[in-house]
């Protein structure tokens, strides 16, 4: 099943990027045509730079990532699986790195001055969720990262249902009121 998921996350991400970006003869061929000299050039992993990370333009470019990330994590895991406070740190970090899902919608959200296009019941149920698998972490006396994490998750959750309450009047809905359309 993991499998199939990280296949379907490929997939999407080939469409996310076939979607986005133009191929290379086609951007210059129009470049040509119009007799725009500057059009932005490929963004690809092997250039090192840091403000294109995960965003570039061509689908080899995030393979290549993965797979350096793979084998990097691979390598260093093998060379420290002995090592009890290195195991403790990767399992903290893939319950952190969940617990943090909710943090980019919030930089938007604040960015935007709106949550215009978010489903309000859907982080309803996300909040419900986390309330829950943090309970259960707590009554089952997990360890302490994974109530700790649970804990900024369901707090994370509330920061954005705050932000709905606090945008509430930048939504297309709001301002068609405002109007009076």
């Amino acid at each position: 099943m993991v499998t199939l998921g990280a296949i379907f996350m490929l997939y999407v991400l080939l469409c996310c990027v076939n979607g986005s970006a133009q191929p290379d003869e086609t951007a210059r061929w129009l470049d040509q045509r119009s007799g725009i000299a500057g059009r932005e050039k490929p963004r690809r992993f092997y250039d090192m730079d840091r403000k294109y990370f995960w965003a570039w333009t061509d689908f080899q470019s995030y393979l290549d990532c993965m797979l350096v990330f793979s084998v990097f994590g691979a390598a260093v895991t093998y060379l420290m699986i002995e090592f009890s406070p290195f195991v403790e740190l990767i399992g903290f970090l893939a319950v952190f790195t969940e617990a943090m899902l909710g943090a980019p919608q919030i930089v938007k959200n604040h960015q935007n001055k709106s949550t215009e296009g978010m489903s309000v019941s859907m982080v309803i149920m996300w909040t419900c969720g986390d309330v829950f698998k943090t309970a259960y972490f707590v009554l089952r006396e997990a360890p302490t990262q994974f109530w700790v994490c649970g804990a900024l998750q369901v707090s994370l959750d509330i920061v954005i249902l705050f932000q709905v309450w606090l945008y509430r009047q930048n939504t297309a809905a709001a301002r068609r009121v405002r109007r009076g359309d």
